[in-house]
């Protein structure tokens, strides 16, 4: 009998939290999708930034190397989407509640915190993925077929690696709300910094010998050597195949867990001080 109420109890535990889901969930996509005109454009924008991009990287590829390079750039410029979606859309739209002033009602609720966070990340993934599969299209047309080495592989670090960006989403919401105003500055530094160690748009041979020992140290950097050669098919530059995925797959089982850790840890102390509606 007691087997029997646990089990009733964890699948209304489960429902209960899939319901906070979905209605989050729904509510994050009426937000993306409420101005028409400004979602199809959102496509564009991202194309004609990824252009920008592939064509100055072109100009300092050989001819021979072409196919190379716009590889490099576009698979590269997948992880800097999803890299600008964890450290902006996520913090931001916890802010903006808390500036239209239903942050405090919704975290005086027994909600689930995890909830929140995941359903803001689901509605971006899927805004950041169909724009993804739009600017691929749209660069197979300008630059010809881009390389797709091992897209089976690439697709699995590709899913460890969204995990370590969502690691620093739920950290960055929790800092958001603790820091306010002032994270804005901090994370366009972040993102600037990150996306030169990390050497996002260039091999990482192109970064003096200092930095390359601090990009070593940042998991994320072995997101964008595995991810980016293994779609065009050449060997990591910082470490063996071995090593890297298995730093790409504990980083994207630890660092969520680190996140969500201390984005609890945030809001419970807000709730203390009674400073959430503080914008």
């Amino acid at each position: 009998m007691a087997i029997i109420s646990l089990n009733k109890q964890q699948v209304h535990g489960f429902q209960m939290w899939w319901n906070q889901f979905w209605s989050m969930t729904k509510k994050e996509f009426t937000v993306l999708t409420r101005y028409k005109l400004s979602f199809i454009l959102s496509f564009f924008q991202i194309f004609f930034i990824m252009f920008i991009f592939t064509v100055a990287a072109l100009v300092l590829t050989p001819p021979e190397k072409t196919s190379y390079g716009v590889g490099i750039m576009f698979y590269s410029f997948i992880l800097f989407m999803f890299l600008s979606t964890a450290l902006w859309d996520i913090g931001n739209s916890l802010r903006e509640e808390q500036y239209q002033g239903t942050l405090e009602s919704l975290f005086m609720t027994p909600i689930s915190y995890f909830s929140t966070l995941v359903s803001r990340i689901f509605a971006n993934l899927v805004w950041t993925g169909l724009n993804v599969i739009v600017t691929f299209f749209f660069m197979s047309l300008v630059f010809g077929r881009l390389p797709l080495a091992n897209l089976g592989l690439g697709l699995v670090i590709l899913f460890f690696s969204l995990f370590v960006c969502f690691g620093f989403s739920f950290g960055f919401a929790g800092l958001a709300l603790k820091y306010k105003e002032s994270m804005n500055t901090f994370t366009n530094f972040l993102q600037f910094l990150l996306m030169i160690i990390c050497a996002m748009f260039f091999p990482f041979s192109a970064l003096p010998e200092f930095i390359q020992i601090i990009s070593r140290l940042i998991p994320l950097s072995y997101c964008v050597d595995l991810f980016r050669t293994v779609m065009i098919g050449e060997a990591p530059e910082l470490l063996p195949f071995e090593l890297e995925f298995m730093i790409v797959v504990i980083s994207g089982i630890i660092l969520p867990l680190l996140g969500i850790w201390y984005f609890r840890r945030t809001v419970q102390a807000a709730r203390r001080e009674g400073n959430l509606a503080e914008y």
